[in-house]
């Protein structure tokens, strides 16, 4: 159990510096959100370390290095917390008042000053051991704080995404790409972790069941399965950038030019028939018709009760409605008439008809066969 446990820790470890190598050269994307993310795999990386570190006995010699590098675990969440906002607000930069995230930090660096790196070697050891067996009452109080530390930090994520995700769709046509699901993921495999982590710190404070080797190389596949996850989902992603920041917007036209305005757009809708392009933004939408990115949000979400997102959706259900019925192909399939309206995703297309239909895109077209 041994051998494999110290397997399974390197291959993670090799991992999470790999990733942070990666992200730190990476010439794709925006280089502060690779930044933060890539800090953020190296506090994990850390805390690993220190606790292989710990558990190999490394530390029964060199007591004085032990458990520095894994007080920059503390860093993680807000670093989590950084590269969300990097993400979703425009024009994001780092600012003084960011360093608040690292008063815990500090904190943790004077208590060890004062309570472990000022003792004698002899003193270090025994705090070790009371660390490993999870006896040590300081262990069990940071704990403590630690859930509380972390959760507040993942909830502010979830909001962060949330308010995120409602900007988008008044903005956006096609939001596939740009609503950051791997990164709920990831946040939500952290919410995951943290309860797990919180529940076997407290089996093993109350010393009910030890926690060896093998539960805990249980853990490090779970993380294994995290990283490679995040591998898949995440990193091609790098590209993101909306700098769409939600506002209320108030109306600056009055009802008659309002309905010019409506006419106007559903006859350029109809016509011109934008919503084909899988690409459509309302700042372009706005420059096609010759008006203001605010005036159009306004007319949309005010006049109509719609977000952007809902009404092009609407009309190219409609247009694949059309295609489904008029054609004269018979060999045309769903996802030819998926492309051809502007959808980039069968799932989001499937969604969509059956919003607007009741009805999936194969049974409409099996309908009017």
């Amino acid at each position: 159990m041994a051998e494999l446990f110290n397997f399974l820790t390197l291959l993670v470890l090799f991992q999470l510096f790999f990733i942070s190598f990666f992200l730190f050269f990476s010439k794709k994307g925006r280089k502060l959100s690779n930044y933060l993310l890539a800090f953020f795999f190296l506090s994990l990386a850390f805390g690993l370390l220190d606790y292989y570190l710990l558990i190999t006995e490394f530390y029964e010699e060199k007591s004085q290095y032990a458990l520095i590098l894994n007080s920059l675990v503390v860093f993680h969440a807000p670093l989590l917390l950084l590269y969300t906002q990097s993400l979703t607000t425009p024009k994001f930069s780092l600012r003084y008042i960011h360093l608040l995230h690292a008063l815990p930090f500090v904190i943790i660096i004077i208590l060890l000053v004062v309570f472990y790196y000022s003792q004698s070697p002899e003193k270090q050891q025994w705090v070790l051991e009371d660390v490993k067996a999870g006896k040590n009452l300081s262990t069990i109080l940071i704990s403590v704080f630690g859930f509380i530390y972390e959760l507040a930090y993942l909830v502010a994520i979830k909001i962060t995404i949330k308010h995120y995700r409602r900007t988008i769709v008044e903005q956006f046509s096609n939001i596939d790409k740009i609503n950051l699901n791997w990164l709920n993921f990831l946040v939500n495999f952290f919410i995951i972790s943290v309860l797990a982590s919180t529940f076997g710190n407290v089996l093993r404070h109350s010393q009910i069941i030890r926690m060896d080797q093998g539960a805990i190389a249980l853990g490090l596949i779970g993380l294994l399965f995290f990283i490679n996850s995040v591998l898949l989902k995440g990193l091609h992603q790098n590209e993101i950038f909306l700098g769409a920041s939600r506002s209320v917007v108030t109306s600056t036209v009055e009802s008659e030019e309002n309905e010019s305005l409506l006419q106007k757009l559903r006859e350029h809708l109809s016509k011109n028939k934008p919503f084909l392009e899988p690409e459509l933004t309302l700042n372009l939408l706005a420059e096609q018709m010759q008006i203001s990115p605010r005036q159009l949000s306004t007319l949309i979400n005010m006049e109509l009760g719609k977000s952007f997102f809902d009404l092009i959706n609407s009309y190219r259900i409609e247009e694949a409605k059309r295609i489904l019925r008029e054609s004269q192909d018979t060999k045309l399939t769903v996802l030819e008439v998926m492309y051809e309206v502007g959808f980039s995703s069968k799932s989001s297309f499937n969604t969509a008809f059956k919003k607007y239909t009741g009805i999936t895109p194969t049974a409409f077209k099996a309908g009017t066969t």
